[in-house]
């Protein structure tokens, strides 16, 4: 199942232009409300901030690590005292502004996240490279033994195993991850084309963080990724 990019909303009183914009967005969004003097546990990489109203600007100023919007006039953008962040104005172009978000969502929160991909298939590695690679730093590998040998070196966010392979498959490489306490608590999600009902049952025997097919469309992969991170 895709899950929704999260955005975080704050706002102190209703404003019925942007409360409408977020409304929209939330086809799109999972939106998660506030306000601004709430203690946020678990920031998404990007924020829109009603100015209309807004109690505690400098709260909002504390916020690190997210893309932060400002929803409001021109004058009330110009005034406000939270500089590092972009301001949108009002009228707002629902369209518009989904776009853009869209474009910023799955970098803003997971860019520093790296993935090793290990697959023997070329034509694999680089369509899933070449997908993921907008949210995430992608470290290929064609082979058990060379994902082994990029360990000795990195230690990815997430492992992306091919289960079958030739001379190591995907099993024995989680093997010798796990006899490694370097490697050990590394998480690993297997790719495979294989859907019968005694095929799973042996992935899942292995306790592997998750598996997917590798026939998902890319949207439904990342969802799985994202949702993984998540729920970290």
């Amino acid at each position: 199942m895709h899950m929704k990019e999260k955005i975080l909303y704050i706002s102190d009183r209703p404003s019925m232009g942007a409360d409408m914009l977020v409304k929209t967005l939330g086809d799109t969004f999972e939106v998660l409300p506030a306000r601004s003097g709430d203690e946020v546990k678990h920031l998404p990489g990007i924020v829109l901030v009603n100015l209309a109203g807004l109690e505690n600007a400098g709260k909002v100023k504390a916020l690190k690590g997210a893309k932060v919007f400002l929803l409001g006039s021109q004058n009330e953008i110009a005034s406000s005292e939270i500089k590092d962040a972009e301001g949108i104005v009002k009228p707002f172009n629902a369209a518009e502004v989904k776009e853009k978000l869209s474009a910023l969502s799955a970098n803003a929160g997971e860019v520093q996240r790296t993935l090793l991909l290990v697959d023997d298939d070329a034509v694999m590695i680089r369509t899933l490279r070449e997908g993921l690679s907008t949210s995430y730093k992608v470290l290929p590998a064609n082979s058990g033994a060379n994902a082994l040998k990029i360990l000795a070196r990195a230690k990815p966010d997430l492992i992306l195993l091919d289960y079958e392979m030739p001379e190591m498959n995907g099993p024995q490489v989680l093997e010798e991850l796990r006899k490694n306490p370097q490697t050990a608590e590394i998480p690993v999600m297997f790719l495979t084309a294989k859907t019968d009902t005694e095929s799973i049952a042996k992935i899942e025997a292995l306790k592997p963080q998750g598996h997917m097919l590798k026939t998902l469309p890319l949207r439904e992969i990342k969802g799985i990724i994202q949702g993984f991170f998540d729920g970290k």
